[in-house]
């Protein structure tokens, strides 16, 4: 099931006004987005890279009426013939010279890009490369390839005291608000296979569980998101009240972490044996014991998770 966006949402994302996206649809048939049962736009990625690329043309002074009937492959050929080529630390890098490659060579680029604004501390800059990256590439792709290898990229260089804290802090509050973003934007069924993702108590880095909860999304799972540090109490009380078939937790490493391990344990004592728990994230070495004794599944990344939800759902 593809992910649907609002024309609010569509609106942020491409610097169009509401109003501009409905006329070049009602006039010039620029786009044909779905409709909803309320008869409501529903736009795709499709439909945002292609009005973000109409909105190049137009901002280059190409009338809309002259480039509304071309293809998006037309329209990229029409900038890259037009745009002058853009410097590496140039904020408003469009992405464009790219858009000919394959989806690892495509997120090697975005994550080059987004690690240089990260150490030039540029939100803005970072925000405007990961929301190229996000309209360009399929949602998948762009967290398994963009996203998380930017925040492993970032994790050694702080490791190798080349990155301040300052630096992974900027990073995390942009991609948090994009994934974010992102996630308040899927509508499903009410009918929808259920589950909640968060992170235990003392887990506070939250990218992982919100990933997971995206993938999620995109294999048609309704989500329950609660964020970071949540108590096996308060896991167990969502996943019981919304009759969920399934628990994500995402963890971070710490050192020392004296709780997960009985917090684990106490989760699955709460939840019941039959439900599906998996755990992710880089601090799941440290309590592979405890996962393995609880009968979670770890070690998989998105791509391996989206495929162990939908068998649940067959079985």
């Amino acid at each position: 099931m593809k992910s649907t966006y609002t024309i609010k949402y569509v609106a942020s994302k491409t610097g169009l006004k509401p109003y501009l996206i409905r006329s070049w649809e009602m006039r010039y048939q620029a786009i044909c987005p779905q409709r909803a049962d309320n008869n409501r736009r529903c736009f795709t990625d499709k439909d945002v890279r292609r009005l973000r690329l109409l909105k190049l043309a137009v901002d280059e002074g190409h009338p809309i009426s002259a480039v509304a009937k071309m293809s998006s492959d037309e329209l990229i050929r029409l900038l890259e013939r037009g745009l002058a080529p853009v410097d590496a630390d140039d904020s408003t890098d469009t992405g464009i010279a790219s858009s000919g490659l394959d989806d690892g060579a495509m997120a090697a680029q975005f994550v080059e890009r987004a690690l240089f604004q990260t150490t030039r501390l540029n939100p803005s800059a970072l925000e405007h490369v990961l929301n190229d990256a996000a309209v360009d590439m399929p949602r998948q792709s762009f967290l398994q390839l963009v996203v998380s290898p930017l925040f492993e990229s970032i994790g050694e260089l702080w490791r190798l005291g080349k990155l301040k804290t300052i630096n992974e802090h900027m990073a995390s509050v942009v991609v948090r608000a994009i994934l974010w973003d992102m996630l308040r934007s899927v509508h499903l069924s009410e009918a929808a296979p259920r589950i909640v993702a968060a992170t235990p108590v003392g887990h506070w880095h939250e990218l992982g569980a919100l990933a997971s909860a995206l993938a999620a999304s995109e294999s048609g799972w309704r989500v329950y998101y609660f964020g970071p540090n949540l108590p096996a109490e308060e896991i167990a009380y969502a996943a019981k009240k919304f009759s969920v078939k399934a628990v994500a937790l995402s963890l971070c490493h710490l050192l020392n972490d004296h709780r997960l391990k009985g917090e684990l344990k106490k989760l699955r004592r709460l939840v019941g044996s039959d439900l599906a728990i998996f755990i992710g994230g880089p601090g799941t070495e440290s309590a592979r014991e405890t996962i393995a004794q609880i009968k979670a599944v770890s070690g998989i990344d998105l791509a391996g998770f989206r495929e162990k939800l939908e068998a649940l759902v067959k079985d």
